[in-house]
């Protein structure tokens, strides 16, 4: 076990202004800096929930949308980021609510993180500024929007478990815990599942501390856990969805990439050089050079790493769910650390070490997302000429997925359901989603894949690529073919294609159906 401490120093040394409330609160809203500029953050996944989202809304005013969707709520364990824009509907559209949302969610992600790391060592360490920039880690950057709201709610979570914990006010835990526990596995069942592993290793510290040997530290922990157990039963209930599409399990070298990616984003040596220095603050925590660990959160992350490494990397039908759990097990092991030292200057010297670390990933963070929208823009550009309520074929050209960078691309099509109420391929299908679609004469090109084209190699199915995307089309069920960041040189020559829009790597063609030759 590595040398740890419980103990809490409540009393701030003078001068330490890292500490301080309003210091937590200015630094907190830093995190919202790279978000403020694009209207749409430049997230792998974000434009494919937009388009739910503004099916959702529309559904019942849109001429289009009943054509080909259905909308059937239901209690599910990934409705978050959903249901925040469903309130909001009347006020904002889907896009600024979605803004909104994620400059908050990674605020109050921030702000939890210093929250938790005060409610365990009494006061605010220099070095747990060095875990807020793993709220722009991977789930982040692939746009897993209920995911990253969920996670904004369990850090604040987490701190006020400790906090009623730390005055044995059990009773009120349990009566506060029993909605919030439900509230949080709405918003999003890994987020959910992430606390509940946190917060029991949370307890079976504190329960060896006061003395009690392994099965009853674990039992204890385990009863002290079970107001959280509510969505189990209702798991239990939904017959069939619980273990739906699970997959991928033990996949060794990608769950090793997933060690080395938990701050993958446009920069290869920097992330991985960020990832490293992060590595290398906790290795020197659990050597006690220079830093101690506070035994309930290097129990807490050494618990979700496991569960990193035992669970599938698909869980009811939702990919990666095992690589989501990594920047939070990473932040609570940060958040664990405390300098060893009582020398003010030294301590100061980690602060100043800690922001700068802290600048320097959100300048580069701004910086690559102002690029990747100017993109992304360009290639929006296309839908200004898509008539409204039109059906159309989104491929998008995408690097290797084995490539650190990513242009974003995968699901952008998805903005003409935004924007035009169009039909676009390339939508989920997974059970814990409340859209459901019907468009049978689409063929192959209705749900998630359909939109994807890789070079050859990249990709499971080596055949598909533009030429038999383009073969295989039901072109009578379409109007329109989109092809995003392609370069001109895949373009096709085909009669049933006319161009009317275009540019350097992109191309929008009308679908010329032989009633109208």
């Amino acid at each position: 076990m590595p040398r740890s401490t419980i103990t809490r120093q409540d009393a701030p040394p003078p001068g330490s202004w890292w500490s301080t409330p309003w210091f937590a609160v200015l630094i907190s809203l830093t995190l919202a800096v790279p978000l403020l500029r694009p209207a749409v953050a430049p997230l792998i996944d974000i434009y494919g929930h937009l388009a739910r989202f503004a099916i959702d809304a529309r559904i019942d005013s849109s001429p289009y949308f009943h054509q080909w969707f259905a909308v059937q709520w239901r209690l599910s364990g990934n409705l978050g980021m959903d249901l925040l824009v469903a309130a909001a509907e009347p006020l904002l559209d889907v896009v600024e609510t979605t803004k909104i949302a994620l400059i908050a969610a990674a605020v109050l992600t921030a702000a939890g993180m210093l929250a938790v790391a005060k409610e365990a060592h009494g006061r605010i360490p220099p070095s747990a500024f060095f875990a807020l920039p793993l709220t722009f880690g991977m789930p982040f950057q692939y746009g897993f929007l209920n995911y990253t709201l969920s996670i904004a709610f369990a850090f604040p979570l987490i701190a006020l478990w400790m906090r009623l914990g730390r005055g044995r006010r059990y009773r009120l835990r349990t009566a506060v815990f029993l909605p919030l526990g439900l509230l949080l596995w709405v918003t999003h069942v890994a987020g959910w599942g992430a606390f509940c592993v946190a917060v029991f290793a949370i307890e079976l510290v504190t329960a060896r501390r006061d003395g009690r040997g392994w099965p009853r530290a674990i039992w204890s922990a385990g009863l002290a856990c079970l107001p959280l157990a509510v969505p189990i039963v209702i798991m239990l209930a939904q017959s069939g969805t619980a273990s739906a599409g699970v997959a991928q399990w033990f996949s060794w070298l990608l769950k090793l990439f997933f060690v080395a990616a938990i701050l993958r984003d446009q920069h290869l040596g920097f992330d991985i050089a960020s990832v490293m220095l992060l590595y290398g603050l906790v290795l020197c925590g659990l050597r006690g050079a220079g830093f101690r660990m506070e035994a309930r959160l290097a129990c807490a992350s050494g618990l979700l790493f496991c569960v990193f490494l035992l669970m599938p990397g698909m869980v009811m039908g939702s990919s990666f769910t095992d690589m989501r759990l990594l920047p939070c097990a990473l932040a609570l092991a940060i958040l664990s650390l405390s300098p060893t030292t009582t020398n003010h200057r030294h301590l100061t010297m980690v602060a100043l070490a800690a922001l700068a670390f802290l600048g320097t990933r959100l300048a580069v963070q701004t910086v690559s997302w102002a690029r990747l929208e100017e993109r992304l823009q360009d290639q929006l550009a296309a839908i200004d000429h898509i008539p409204r309520g039109s059906r159309v074929v989104a491929l998008a050209d995408l690097p290797c997925e084995t490539q650190w960078t990513s242009r974003r691309m995968d699901h952008l099509g998805m903005m003409a359901i935004v924007r035009r109420d169009a039909f676009v391929n390339g939508l989920w299908d997974i059970p814990s989603s409340q859209l459901r679609i019907h468009r049978p004469e689409a063929g192959g090109f209705v749900y998630a894949g359909s939109q994807a084209l890789f070079a050859p190699g990249c990709r499971y199915d080596e055949g598909y690529d533009l030429q038999r995307a383009l073969a295989t089309i039901p072109y009578a069920a379409f109007d329109l073919v989109w092809l995003i960041d392609t370069p001109r040189v895949k373009w096709p020559t085909d009669a049933r294609l006319r161009l009317v829009w275009s540019t350097d790597r992109g191309a929008l063609y009308r679908v010329v159906h032989r009633a109208a030759e």
